[in-house]
């Protein structure tokens, strides 16, 4: 082979590897920025009232506060972090707290049926429940004035001796407008303990559990809320996400820059007289 050939592999081999290593240093960012996309949905408060966040992988307080709005202040005298907020894989974090649900209603849910009262509409024998999905804005669990009902809620109702199973969506619009006899109402089912399931719409978080079991007794007429809330996402920052980056591709261009700039220098030594 001669000198002039060997020089000629030399640099295509040069080339080749600054070409490599730029296209691998150029694509760093789009896949860091792919990597910081994140989604974060309301979680449900508990039967304490307790919100939690469950620390991700390579979660940081930073991290946690773009996710969900609370200050790293917060985080920290929540759950009694030290003031470097260090936290681990797997933690559970108390991100909020509100007031726990009604004993009345079940020891676990936060749904409030309306007072059960005796009704002589319904034949003898039998009982009404009506079933509605509020639109729960401040994530409560708790209807407030200002807060709609929803359409579109998936209900199945079924007894637990497996002789009545009905389905029906739930009705839409302002509480103080519409009657009983507007909503989603089961009438005439037989006395007997009921176990009710609510299918959120897409695009909804429930805010309350989503299965119910309640004892009828005959007269009764009773309505069973559920709650749900917007399903919100929310996007990191690139320069503040503290576990979305990938340095693989970085660190493989800048080993061929290097690779190149070595082969750039010795073709110019051996091309030295």
């Amino acid at each position: 082979m001669t000198k002039n050939k060997k020089h000629q592999k030399l640099f295509i081999s040069l080339l080749l590897l600054l070409l490599v290593g730029l296209f691998a240093v150029s694509h760093t960012n789009s896949i860091r920025s792919a990597f910081a996309q994140a989604i974060y949905q309301t979680p449900t408060p508990g039967a304490d009232g307790r919100i939690i966040y469950t620390v991700q992988q390579d979660d940081t307080c930073t991290r946690v506060f773009l996710l969900t709005g609370v200050s790293i202040e917060d985080i920290i005298r929540l759950n009694g972090l030290d003031q470097e907020c260090s936290i681990y894989q797997g933690q559970p974090l108390v991100i909020g707290i509100v007031e726990p649900a009604s004993e009345q209603a079940t020891a676990e849910a936060t749904i409030n049926p309306m007072e059960i009262t005796p009704s002589p509409t319904p034949s003898p024998g039998t009982a009404e429940l009506c079933v509605v999905l509020f639109n729960d804005i401040d994530g409560t669990g708790m209807r407030s004035d200002d807060e709609l009902y929803l359409a579109g809620g998936q209900v199945s109702l079924s007894n637990s001796t497996g002789t009545v199973s009905k389905t029906g969506a739930t009705v839409g619009g302002d509480p103080e407008l519409l009657l009983n006899e507007d909503l989603l109402c089961f009438v005439e089912i037989p006395e007997g303990e009921y176990n009710i399931t609510m299918g959120i719409p897409q695009g909804y978080n429930p805010t309350t559990i989503t299965n119910y079991k309640l004892k009828l007794k005959a007269g009764n007429q009773a309505v069973l809320d559920f709650g749900a809330q917007v399903a919100t996402n929310v996007e990191v920052p690139e320069e503040s996400a503290g576990g979305g980056r990938n340095p693989i591709l970085g660190i493989a261009g800048g080993f061929f820059l290097l690779g190149g700039l070595g082969l750039a220098i010795y073709m110019w030594r051996a091309r030295k007289p």
